[in-house]
């Protein structure tokens, strides 16, 4: 990857161009927190205009997990921040967003906090991806995003079978879209960043 990031960057300094953009998407965790600021370094020797740092997406909570994901599980209990020392998370950030203001790249940290989620009112302000767009696995089933990851914990149909106005109308989709929307979110949901604001 850094051989072809460097002929990318050749590339544009051969066109006297900045474009395109190239951004770094990072998943941060106990076990590479310490590697932020390196990271950082590294998105500005490859040409990144930005650096988006987030959060383990979901915590595979749910009670109807199937169990050849419950080691996920287990890896994500161990290694979100969520659990470590507010104190390192702190050093870390903050050792980041230095090293930023020497190079100049954007960067986007997530909301840790405390570890409690943010106080966000329910319904869209938490969670509008069940009402912008469908997400499809390889098979043609659909989700209601990319957080879910396998329509083994989640789908409303296929559509190999089924049309894509049928899935997007589906009782199904709506009744998931009803209780996302109300205080009583779906299970899948109530462990994800997104829909507490932590991602």
């Amino acid at each position: 990857m850094a051989d072809n990031l460097e002929l990318l960057q050749q590339a544009r300094a051969g066109a006297a161009s900045a474009k395109p953009d190239v951004r770094l998407v990072m998943v941060i965790m106990r076990q590479n927190l310490g590697e932020l600021p390196d990271i950082v370094r590294l998105a500005h020797r490859w040409g990144c205009c930005s650096i988006f740092v987030q959060h383990l997406c979901h915590g595979f909570q749910e009670s109807s997990l199937p169990a050849h994901y419950r080691p996920m599980r287990e890896f994500l209990n161990d290694q979100t921040l969520l659990g470590e020392d507010r104190s390192r998370v702190a050093i870390y950030f903050e050792a980041a967003r230095e090293v930023v203001d020497g190079v100049g790249i954007e960067l986007r940290l997530p909301h840790i906090g405390d570890g409690t989620p943010r106080a966000l009112p329910p319904g869209r302000p938490r969670c509008d991806w069940p009402w912008r767009g469908m997400y499809m696995s390889y098979q043609g089933y659909s989700m209601p995003c990319c957080m879910i990851s396998t329509p083994d914990r989640l789908n409303f149909g296929n559509l190999v079978e089924l049309s894509a106005t049928q899935v997007w109308n589906s009782a199904e989709y709506d009744t998931f879209r009803d209780r996302l929307s109300g205080d009583d979110p779906p299970e899948i949901c109530r462990s994800c960043s997104v829909y507490q604001g932590l991602f």
